[in-house]
């Protein structure tokens, strides 16, 4: 063992005192072609030193060669890894602590070299940074490249795990999982896991298939200590171990070796002091003679080689098989190790210390067999590696649609991977919906916030650990909407809340539609109702109700507004609005200068009666157009470039023409109305007794007459004659085909289905584990296009968590495979209700991620009945329903089923179904 200490590799300015004021160096690392160092430090700087100085005592001295060959000041904050991409190292990545940025840095081969400014230091190399990373929100501790440079994974204070794509290098996911600072993480040679290793003194095990976990570490760290600076764990080159830093086995400080088949950690390496903050396989394997008694004949078996760098100033070489290290090398820093890194031939290992210093190892003599690189492959291979799958097609047609499936996605799989936002800037504050036409009493708003640290992403992750903990990933929206593109990385939409009744924090980078917004405030209408729940006496047979008399809750309605006597009298009592002197709305949104204007006044008071005069303008650029005056008050407003309406203290309803000629003679109601909306022919109103009617004005017909709305303000869970404060109706929408959306403050959306007479809900909190909750959200400019991903971005703002909420956690935590079933159900049902809406679009968007799900889950009988439903007779029964050729007249069901058979032919074990079906198309 040789051991050189190069005085000239520092961090300290040539202008300064090297040698007493020398910055520490955090990260080192070797380049794939073993010429170059890299190394970050205190200063914020990176550099890249030539290593033949350093292997080579006569270059050293050579005046033409050249020691540092570049220096990068691009950081705000003090260097806390480098990392080179593997391969020809074309890459350099590097992680700072202050302006939690990435950046990727790419040799500039036809720059001249040139002094760095500020100083007296030349670069004769100049490295230019290519990409800016920023989705961490604070230090970014450690960086590793996939075996294959297909991902760049990354960790940090912040908790999170995110991975990069690793040549577009725009995000794929988010992992926010752990309980603490992540202080490390690596990549599976074998390219199926990804570890990585937090303060909350665990290390997690990540798929890299779907970006789940796959299981947690946790007996080797329960007494570890939490002073150290990283967590630098390693993965061994035949993928078999995973060596994990700062580990404690009784009271002392080891390194824990974690088996790959069990994910048992049996081996610790005992020896140093102080805790261990990095470890680092050897990238080569060793044919290694084996110790044991009577081996006479000097036999060798294949053996990894691990180095540890700790506390102590220590570093120690492990030979994974043998009990003690093979070199320990002490006293060589005067402050603790950071970091380690071998050069690709196996034989030397670099380290850096906080004392600003590096030491470079050379194991000419004790590592001298190497083992060839087909061997290290052969031991990979066992765990899959270079195979994508274990089932062999049985037929020809079976390899065409895998290469019709693979063509088709050839573009866009990387792009639909993505779980972040593209321009990888975050937003900063979620915007509440504007209410300018109407105030309530006892109205409290709700929470409405976001995380300006949290990436757009378009599905959920939410898994179980083996101790039954559950760890629910956060993520926002995405603004793709291919609906070409393969399996997406399942990722979460909020964090889980330990205490019960905290909030969750939301975000949405989706602007709302353009709608005739109704006049319902942020927090939703506040509504009182009687119940018609049976109470547990009456289900006994007592007839009697407890207590005798039963207090009727008065609802906190505005004074100043008339109700009407059938409100007291009636089950349900919403809001009413309040009495303003002058309400304005503009009608359309392609010409705002046009403005409906209504000016509610007293005109005489006698004998204690008040007797109204309203008058109603439309004007244009301030100009009148029209004049009408009316002799109730005007509460709700609404318009389009079609007709204009204005509902009224009296329960009555005008409707003007948009020359304010009157379409029809007033709508009288049986009470005030609350809400009041059109869009297109469509006119929507909601009365104070809970009572729902839509028409179609230009044609003069009822779609919904006195609808009650008793079912979503959940009327059946209350107990019968008992009024209760029931959950408040955050937005209503009528549909371009006439059907209503409700969404409650409950997390619960509604439908109504006119041909089946029935309130239908259509999303709730039941569904926020699936992993595709969150998907479809669309645009501003395509959201009157698309009315589901419209629901789901209303769905998504002021998310709370209630009743149902606590229920599926507490049941996660008990049955793991919930989490699949519950997708399942949640693509499902926004099939139906994209058919329901009437949204092509949305619904062949929807069946391909159901078609994706189905292959993924093997759900043979699944797949069977959604060909045969595709493909139509002889495969389906028709003795009760007509088979039809198209969904919603526009979409063929074949044509369907021929764009969807080459992604569920990617599960060969469906291939004998897929070709069945395929072959009558």
């Amino acid at each position: 063992m040789l051991v050189i200490k190069p005085e000239w590799v520092h961090h300290a300015d040539r202008t300064v005192d090297a040698r007493n004021k020398r910055p520490c160096i955090y990260s080192l690392h070797v380049h794939p072609l073993g010429k170059r160092l890299a190394t970050g430090g205190l200063d914020g700087h990176v550099r890249i030193w030539n290593t033949t100085p350093i292997f080579d005592e006569k270059a050293q001295y050579d005046p033409t060669c050249h020691k540092l060959l570049c220096s990068m000041a691009m950081h705000n904050g003090a260097v806390l890894c480098v990392r080179w991409s593997n391969g020809d190292g074309r890459y350099l990545a590097s992680s700072s602590d202050n302006d939690n940025v990435i950046i990727i840095w790419e040799l500039d081969r036809n720059a001249e070299s040139g002094s760095v400014f500020g100083s007296s230091e030349v670069n004769h190399e100049v490295w230019r940074a290519v990409k800016y990373l920023r989705a961490h929100v604070s230090d970014v501790q450690d960086l590793a490249w996939s075996k294959d440079n297909k991902y760049l994974a990354s960790c940090g204070v912040d908790g999170y795990v995110i991975v990069w794509d690793g040549s577009t290098f725009e995000q794929i996911t988010k992992i926010d999982q752990h309980g603490g600072f992540v202080k490390g993480v690596a990549w599976d040679p074998a390219g199926n896991f990804l570890a990585s290793q937090s303060d909350d003194k665990m290390v997690k095990i990540w798929r890299t298939t779907d970006w789940k976990l796959e299981t947690d570490i946790v007996s080797p760290f329960v007494n570890a200590p939490q002073t150290t600076l990283f967590r630098r764990l390693s993965w061994s080159p035949d993928g078999a171990h995973l060596a994990a830093a700062n580990a404690v086995n009784g009271m002392q400080c080891i390194a824990a070796i974690i088996n790959r088949h069990d994910w048992n950690a049996d081996i610790s390496l005992v020896g140093h002091q102080m805790p261990i903050e990095v470890t680092a396989f050897n990238p080569k394997m060793f044919y290694m003679r084996n110790m044991e008694e009577g081996n006479e004949n000097n036999d060798t078996s294949l053996a990894t080689i691990c180095a540890l760098g700790s506390q102590d100033t220590g570093i120690s070489i492990w030979v994974t098989k043998f009990s003690r290290p093979v070199c320990v090398a002490q006293d060589i820093f005067d402050n603790n190790v950071y970091d380690l890194a071998w050069t690709p031939d196996g034989k030397s290992l670099f380290a850096c210390s906080h004392d600003g210093s590096i030491v470079c190892i050379q194991l000419e003599e004790e590592l001298k067999d190497i083992a060839p690189d087909e061997e290290i492959n052969k031991e990979l291979r066992k765990y899959g590696f270079g195979r994508h799958n274990t089932y062999l097609p049985e037929t020809p047609i079976q390899l065409e649609l895998e290469e019709e499936n693979t063509l088709k996605n050839a573009t866009s799989r990387m792009s639909d991977l993505m779980t972040g936002d593209r321009s990888i800037e975050l937003p900063t504050s979620s915007e509440q919906p504007e209410n300018p036409d109407i105030e309530m009493e006892g109205i409290t708003d709700l929470l409405i916030s976001s995380s300006s640290d949290l990436p757009t992403i378009t599905e959920q992750k939410i898994t179980i650990a083996r101790n039954g903990k559950k760890r629910i990933q956060p993520v926002s929206l995405s603004t793709s909407t291919s609906t070409s593109s393969t399996d997406k990385s399942p990722a979460t939409i909020f964090k889980n809340s330990k205490e019960s009744g905290t909030p969750f924090n939301r975000e949405s980078n989706v602007d709302h539609a353009y709608y005739d917004d109704p006049p319902i405030p942020p927090s939703g209408l506040k509504t009182s109702i009687t119940g018609n729940k049976r109470r547990a006496s009456e289900i006994n047979g007592e007839n009697e109700i407890a207590g005798g008399n039963a207090v009727r809750m008065k609802p906190q309605w505005i004074e100043s507004a008339v109700v009407p006597s059938i409100v007291h009298k009636s089950q349900i009592k919403m809001g009413i609005p309040m009495v303003k002197s002058v309400l304005s709305r503009k009608l359309s949104k392609e010409d705002p200068t046009v403005v409906m204007e209504c000016h509610n006044s007293v005109t005489n008071i006698e004998d204690n009666k008040v007797k109204s005069r309203t008058k109603v303008v439309i004007s244009k650029q301030g100009t009148a157009l029209w004049v009408d005056y009316l002799s109730t008050n005007v509460l709700l407003m609404a318009g389009n470039h079609l007709f204009s309406s204005l509902g009224c203290e009296d329960g009555s309803i005008h409707v003007y023409s948009p020359s304010g000629r009157r379409m029809l003679p007033p709508i009288v109601l049986e009470s005030t109305p609350v809400i009041l909306q059109c869009s297109s022919q469509w006119l929507l109103c909601l009365t104070a007794t809970g009572l729902l009617y839509t028409w179609d004005i230009i044609n003069f017909k009822s779609r919904l007459n006195a609808i009650s709305v008793g079912p979503v303000l959940q009327i059946a869970k209350i107990p019968s004659d008992e009024t209760k404060t029931t959950c408040s109706i955050r937005d209503v929408r009528i549909q371009k085909n006439g059907l209503v959306v409700i969404i409650t403050n409950l997390n619960e959306a509604y439908l109504y289905h006119v041909d089946m007479n029935v309130w239908l809900r259509i999303s709730d909190a039941w569904y926020i584990v699936s992993e595709f909750w969150g998907s479809g959200a669309h645009q501003q400019q395509a959201l009157n296009d698309h009315p589901l991903g419209w629901l789901t971005s209303r769905m998504m703002v002021n998310q709370t968590m209630d009743s149902t909420t606590k229920l599926l956690t507490e049941l996660a935590q008990t049955d793991t495979n919930m989490i699949a079933a519950i997708t399942v159900s949640h693509i499902e049902t926004q099939l139906a209700v994209a058919a329901l809406l009437d949204s092509p679009d949305e619904y062949k968007e929807w069946m391909i991620y159901y078609a994706r799900r189905l292959s993924h889950e093997n759900a043979k009988e699944k797949v069977e009945e959604l060909c045969r439903w595709l493909i139509g007779p002889p495969y389906v029964n028709t003795e009760f329903c007509k088979w039809e050729p198209t969904i919603m007249g526009t979409i063929n069901k074949k044509d369907l089923l021929a764009q969807i058979i080459p992604i569920l032919a990617h599960n060969r074990q469906l291939q004998r179904t897929i070709i069945q079906f395929r072959s009558c198309l």
